[in-house]
């Protein structure tokens, strides 16, 4: 299913939520809204899905109007930041629920049971089972009626470390197997670079830039941009930007003092600051904080070409 937004606008009050949002999802594309919070992109999840209503604009799945639609009508399933499980429901009852009245519903369900490996959890109650089994029947639940348009909201954000790792690379599995056309939303830019085929940052309501990972992380439109994506977050200094992996330390005619070290596994995260100045660069090698470094900027993103959001 494809998916278009035509200036859509979504207002609380005089706060515009989702303010004049215009683009298109290819059919099969699994499409990351990606933002802080407060930025629009729940709630615009939430009007793809009719749970919200627009104020102005248009949404078209696959060429039809459903501006107007309730949810039922639109042949979506949604998953939700909590899973929205029914606990006075065995599992296999949850699952059952968007398929009842399907003579093949219980075939249909154990199949994706089986999928998600879950089968053996179908006589368990949401309450004893962990966050990622949980999250587990939330997906088995939202793809066992086969929508022709999947949304994810926030889905992995009550998983600790391990299990948001595995579990992402779970739903990239599934979405390629399945070609179901997804929309998903986090904060998290680490988890919408790793699963994404677009990306649409947004920022105070609007659309600042859509792209491929790799297109946001390396060609930002603006500063916002440039900023939110990557870990570390690109540092500003005497209007332009500087990554961290841009900056060679040991060499150089630029001179800095090391004011702090973190370790991050394989290497070492080094705050460096020169005069007032400070910037981050990676090192195989641990300094020692206080240590005169030499260093140099192999690129540099200029301020003045970033577009004013």
């Amino acid at each position: 299913m494809s998916v278009e937004l035509r200036s859509v606008t979504k207002r609380y009050g005089d706060y515009k939520a989702v303010n004049g949002v215009s683009l298109h999802i290819e059919k099969g594309e699994l499409f990351v809204f990606l933002g802080p919070s407060g930025s629009g992109k729940t709630t615009l999840l939430r009007l793809v899905a009719g749970l919200e209503k627009a104020d102005e604009g248009k949404i078209i799945l696959d060429g039809t109007d459903v501006t107007s639609l309730p949810p039922s009508k639109r042949n979506v399933s949604m998953v939700f930041q909590n899973y929205a499980l029914f606990p006075h429901k065995t599992v296999l009852q949850n699952l059952l629920l968007p398929v009842e009245g399907d003579r093949d519903a219980l075939s249909k369900v154990r199949d994706v049971a089986a999928k998600l490996k879950i089968d053996d959890l179908l006589d368990r109650y949401p309450s004893s089972l962990s966050g990622g089994q949980q999250q587990r029947v939330a997906l088995a639940r939202a793809l066992v009626k086969l929508p022709r348009l999947f949304l994810m909201d926030e889905p992995l954000s009550n998983l600790d470390a391990p299990l948001r790792f595995s579990a992402r690379h779970l739903i990239r599995e599934l979405q390629r197997e399945s070609g179901i056309t997804t929309i998903y939303v986090t904060h998290d830019q680490g988890e919408a670079m790793a699963i994404a085929d677009r990306i649409a940052i947004m920022n105070r309501g609007r659309i600042v830039q859509v792209g491929a990972p790799e297109e946001v992380y390396n060609e930002p439109t603006d500063q916002f941009v440039a900023s939110f994506i990557g870990y570390p977050p690109m540092v500003i200094v005497d209007s332009v930007g500087v990554r961290a992996e841009d900056v060679v330390l040991g060499q150089g005619e630029r001179n800095g003092v090391v004011k702090d070290v973190e370790f991050m596994g394989d290497r070492y995260l080094v705050y460096v600051s020169e005069g007032e100045k400070e910037i981050m660069a990676f090192s195989r090698t641990k300094p020692k904080i206080g240590d005169n470094v030499r260093f140099s900027i192999t690129k540099f993103f200029k301020f003045e070409e970033f577009r004013a959001h």
